[in-house]
């Protein structure tokens, strides 16, 4: 079973994403800002992190996947970023970054990507 982080400021998708990687067999923490998912990629070091971009101020998507790629101890987590708009595709250059998805997106597209990314090696001890 992976371990997934899911940082997603939106109650419903962050509830429906939850739900469809649960019922695949993942275990999820879901998180609404990127703050707490910081915190809990760092003390839990899951397979992957799923990020929204655009969250509230704090710590949006972006600032997760650099504060994530700048600790020693969480840099080798694979990360899929997802948004709703215009996002700055470059984010799919950075080291670490597995996947750039544009939702809207059902859960079983989320599941395939998820899985993908994690049958291709990105997978981490959890």
């Amino acid at each position: 079973m992976s371990c997934v982080v899911i940082a997603e400021d939106d109650a419903d998708l962050l509830a429906l994403y939850s739900r469809a990687l649960t019922r695949c067999g993942h275990s999820v923490i879901p998180c609404r800002d990127g703050r707490s998912a910081f915190i809990e990629v760092r003390d839990r070091r899951p397979d992957l992190l799923l990020t929204d971009v655009d969250m509230p101020p704090g710590m949006t998507g972006l600032e997760l996947v650099t504060a994530v790629q700048s600790e020693p101890v969480t840099a080798d987590i694979p990360i899929i970023v997802a948004t709703g708009g215009s996002a700055d595709l470059a984010t799919a250059n950075v080291p670490g970054v597995v996947g750039l998805l544009r939702k809207p997106l059902s859960p079983r597209e989320l599941v395939g990507h998820v899985e993908a990314a994690l049958a291709n090696g990105a997978t981490q001890p959890g």
